[in-house]
């Protein structure tokens, strides 16, 4: 049950002319109470936030993670949301917000390999998010359309070159075995192959990994299979069988019932809620 406990200003970007590929229509700043809870139980707006004080937890699908101060957290649209203040923390909880519609920003992410993280800490980005606020408050609509654009587009990048520059303290092992995933979601997950590349056991890799990144061999295959799938559902005309096929799974009532345990909806549901809102 959502306890929107919260104040702060909002700003609503009306369109002009052509929706733009991205477009952040709301844009805003929550001081949020103790109890203060929001949760989108299929999301259809992507939120990128900004932690300015205090820390709270974010949910996406069923993982979970604490952003604190200077961390920035995403939530991508086709995803169960959850945003709650931490109530054990003295500090009020506050955060930048952008919600941003449509799809082009799922494949920006995709690109720039941001899907996967849902928190990335210690951003070093409140001079980007401060500037949206700034300029919601003193801009035109029209102005504000090139302007959004250009931030959000410089916030992705910065955050990809976060990522960039905390991966490098991976070990060389794990970094390979992250490799290897990113290059084979459209292929069957086959422990064995990737344990005879690396040259490390099974269990040997997966203790590495989850150490380093903080997730499963496992879920982490899993999620980027997922999220290419929403791609696929959304962007193109192949049936679900498809797309579980392209995605490694010959039996597509496993990948239905896969999709719809990651998701909580079946795919067919999927691609009616969010091509209708095309």
């Amino acid at each position: 049950m959502n306890k929107l406990g919260k104040h702060g200003p909002i700003y609503h970007l009306p369109q002009v002319g052509d929706p733009p590929p991205l477009s952040v229509q709301f844009l805003g700043v929550n001081y949020c109470e103790s109890d203060y809870c929001n949760i989108r139980e299929l999301a259809q707006v992507t939120v990128i936030g900004l932690v300015r004080s205090g820390q709270g937890t974010v949910k996406v699908g069923k993982r979970t993670s604490t952003a604190r101060r200077g961390d920035v957290f995403i939530l991508p649209a086709g995803c169960y949301h959850e945003v709650a203040s931490d109530s054990q923390n003295e500090e009020q909880w506050s955060y930048i917000w952008l919600n941003i519609s449509g799809n082009w920003i799922l494949t920006m992410l995709e690109a720039y390999q941001l899907l996967p993280h849902i928190v990335v800490q210690n951003s070093g980005l409140e001079p980007l998010f401060h500037e949206a606020i700034d300029n919601a408050k003193h801009k035109s609509a029209q102005e504000l359309q090139t302007e959004l654009q250009v931030n959000l587009m410089r916030i992705i990048v910065c955050l990809s070159e976060v990522l960039r520059k905390q991966g490098d303290t991976l070990t060389s092992t794990v970094q390979s075995i992250k490799q290897f995933l990113d290059n084979s979601v459209f292929s069957p997950y086959d422990t064995s192959e990737l344990s005879s590349q690396i040259g490390v056991s099974a269990r040997h890799m997966n203790r590495l990994f989850k150490k380093e990144v903080g997730t499963t061999l496992y879920n982490y295959v899993i999620a980027k299979k997922i999220e290419s799938a929403k791609r696929m559902l959304v962007d193109t005309q192949l049936t679900i069988s498809e797309i579980g096929y392209k995605l490694g799974y010959v039996d597509p009532h496993y990948f239905s019932n896969l999709f719809h345990s990651k998701t909580n909806v079946r795919p067919s549901d999927f691609r009616k809620r969010f091509r209708a809102i095309q």
